[in-house]
């Protein structure tokens, strides 16, 4: 990456130019290269001592209009919304509001990560050996597979009901997809 050179390195450049250095010469003599010397020596006979002044407000990303408006929304979402990610919440906004210009998702992270007033991503406990039931009872376990196949071409849902510590089942209902919607047969 290119990096700014000094003032008044600059200035000496371009005063050596001025009393007959070439090009050439000078980007030899302070290990630069032919276009980066002559884009100096360009600059200070068009503009002056002022064309030499680093000129740092073209550098870094450029943020389009309205680019604060849509962090403000994501930083209120990730707000209310702490375990969402920022990828999450962005495809909502699309959908939401089509309209609205926004970043790219890593200038979101970064921005928020550097704002303190975003509560932290919540912990979840860290999970122990599992403890398994004593007694027959104790816990039941409830289960449900969706839309299985069945040999007639049919799909059909499925909800169980298990006793942890024996492994029995208690309970088993099968049903068709849909069949809690209004008007369904029963």
């Amino acid at each position: 990456m290119a990096q700014a050179k000094d003032l008044l390195l600059r200035q000496q450049i371009a005063s050596e130019h001025d009393k007959g250095a070439t090009y050439s010469g000078l980007a030899q003599r302070y290990g630069m290269s032919y276009n980066t010397i002559r884009t100096i020596c360009t600059r200070y006979k068009e503009f002056g001592v002022e064309g030499l002044v680093a000129r740092y407000f073209n550098c870094g990303r450029s943020v389009v209009d309205g680019a604060e408006r849509s962090f403000r929304l994501v930083r209120l979402i990730k707000h209310f919304h702490p375990a969402w990610g920022i990828g999450y919440i962005l495809v909502r906004i699309r959908l939401a509001y089509p309209h609205l210009v926004l970043q790219s998702e890593r200038h979101y992270q970064r921005r928020l990560s550097e704002d303190k007033s975003i509560l932290p991503k919540p912990q979840l406990p860290s999970a122990g050996p599992a403890e398994r039931s004593r007694l027959a009872h104790d816990t039941w376990q409830i289960d449900a597979k969706e839309r299985i196949g069945m040999a007639d071409g049919q799909e059909r849902c499925f909800l169980n009901i298990t006793d942890e510590k024996t492994a029995a089942l208690l309970k088993a209902k099968g049903f068709s997809p849909g069949a809690d919607l209004p008007g369904s047969p029963q």
